[in-house]
């Protein structure tokens, strides 16, 4: 197994705690766990793959927000996880994992002018014997500070800092901002000061007159000498209905790369989306369009390229969990029709049936003329019909029957038989209903591949006799016979369940 397994675990918190501008909370998760090792750690690998151990996390976080005078605010937060663990390293020690980030900021305002000082601190350290709570490694510690000016529409920062952990000054950014209703205009550059000169430019506009919109953004790297593609979106946007299109343009000599187009449209229970893609570096065009009729849709998507045109036409009718059924004919043309298929999907979940049958259909196409059954899987169970009870006289019994499991047809002309079959505890289950409660439940379960190997079922005899149940187990295929027996309420139900079999023929 590699599923993640409590044994147990208990979790406490508390409720945050405040007193004037401060507040805290904490909280601990206590448990014992049986679960996929790290293979990162070198002294779990002994472990094996699944490994079990005891782990503690403890948590606490501490916030601060105050105004210690006209204009100034400071801001400070503290967070820290620390996992422990039962498992030693090579040296003896209990293993441990933290997470640790402290950040803390002042910032002063006169008019439109503001100064911010800030301290970030955070590291990731440490080692965990499981995978599923690992922590990358991680550590950072820097202070900034921050000039700015604000006057609308006007809006100027300049920010620098100092890495503490690696004793080297951050790169200096600017930005200049012009924004006002209906449109944007942003100016930022970066400029490393350890000798690296500009580091990056970046330009971005908006203009957004209701209804529409139109965007653009640039960046030039200035180390690599190059431009990142040029993206230019413009948009059309009303209750229930938008249309959006995007451009990405190469400046470094590439040229078109991409265009989309999206469009919307909503009434009521009726709905409608189209899509199209403009790949002008492989010289595709993707199209899909959909559209929703209250139960009913339907769905089209081609790609064209200078070779082909592929397209798959589907609908679909109904919803879940009663009965949903979904086909598609896809393929593709060139010279002719090819890799044509017909696929079906009949999915229902209801408590008397619940099932889900795929089917892939070959339809005649250039080099195959022929229509036959590819491949298909049932999976499930269905009631067929109920029992009924014998009368007065003891006559007009009739059982009831029901068929669960999976069932996998593959078409295989390359093999005598022509197909194969792979079965998973599929077969019947007949229910026979007695007096005072008691019920007979008898099952002939298949699980193994035909045709090319004997039959080798696996038979299951449940007596529930009102509230204790009896089962008997007879394993053609492991050659083994086993017996169980059940006291208390739903006996029968659990002793069925645990074959994979279900009263009233559930999955």
């Amino acid at each position: 197994p590699r599923t993640l397994q409590r044994l147990p675990e208990v979790e406490a918190q508390s409720p945050v705690f405040r007193e004037g501008p401060f507040s805290l909370q904490a909280g601990f998760v206590l448990g014992r766990y049986l679960a996929e090792t790290n293979p990162l750690n070198r002294s779990t690998r002994v472990l094996g793959p699944y490994a079990e151990a005891g782990r503690a996390l403890l948590a606490h976080s501490e916030s601060l927000f105050l105004s210690p005078w006209p204009g100034a605010t400071f801001r400070a937060e503290n967070r820290f996880r620390g996992f422990y663990y039962t498992t030693q390293n090579p040296d003896g020690e209990h293993e441990r994992q933290i997470e640790w980030a402290t950040s803390a900021s002042l910032r002063q305002s006169l008019g439109g002018f503001s100064l911010e000082a800030g301290y970030a601190r955070s590291v990731q350290e440490g080692e965990t014997p499981f995978r599923f709570d690992a922590l990358p490694q991680r550590r950072s510690h820097q202070a900034t500070l921050a000039l700015g000016f604000q006057e609308r529409p006007l809006s100027l920062s300049l920010k620098a800092g100092r890495n503490l952990e690696e004793e080297r000054y951050l790169p200096l950014e600017a930005q200049v901002l012009l924004q006002d209703q209906g449109y944007s205009l942003t100016v930022g550059h970066k400029r490393g000061l350890e000798g690296e000169g500009p580091l990056e430019t970046r330009l971005e506009a908006g203009f957004t007159p209701y209804p529409f919109s139109l965007k653009a953004s640039l960046r030039f790297d200035h180390p690599k000498a190059l431009f990142d593609p040029l993206l230019l979106q413009a948009g059309y946007a009303l209750p229930g209905e938008s249309l959006n299109l995007t451009h990405r343009h190469d400046l470094n000599g590439k040229g078109a790369l991409t265009t989309d187009l999206t469009y919307a449209l909503r009434e009521g229970v009726t709905a409608y989306t189209l899509q199209g893609r403009r790949d002008w570096e492989v010289d595709t065009l993707a199209l899909q369009g959909q559209a929703i009729l209250g139960p009913e849709s339907l769905s089209l998507r081609t790609t064209l390229d200078p070779k082909a045109l592929g397209y798959a036409l589907g609908y679909r009718f109904g919803a879940v969990p009663g009965r949903l059924l979904d086909l598609e004919l896809s393929g593709r043309y060139q010279e002719g029709f090819r890799a044509t298929n017909l696929r079906l999907g009949l999915t229902q979940a209801l408590p008397e049936v619940g099932f889900r049958l795929n089917a892939n259909l070959h339809l005649p196409e250039v080099e195959d003329k022929d229509i036959y059954l590819k491949d298909a899987t049932f999976s499930g169970g269905m009631e067929l019909w109920k029992p009924v009870p014998a009368d007065e006289a003891g006559e007009g019994a009739i059982p009831g029957l029901s068929l669960s499991g999976s069932l996998t047809y593959t078409r295989r002309p390359q093999t005598p038989e022509g197909y194969g079959l792979a079965l998973r505890s599929f077969g019947p289950t007949l229910t026979f209903l007695g007096r005072e409660n008691t019920k007979l439940h008898l099952a002939a379960l298949l699980t193994q591949n035909l045709p090319g190997e004997p039959l080798k079922p696996r038979f299951i005899l449940v007596l529930d006799r009102c509230c204790w149940a009896m089962r008997f187990t007879l394993d053609a295929a492991k050659g083994s016979v086993g017996l169980a027996f059940l006291y208390g309420g739903q006996a029968a139900g659990l002793l069925l369940s645990e074959e994979g079999v279900k009263l009233g023929g559930g999955r």
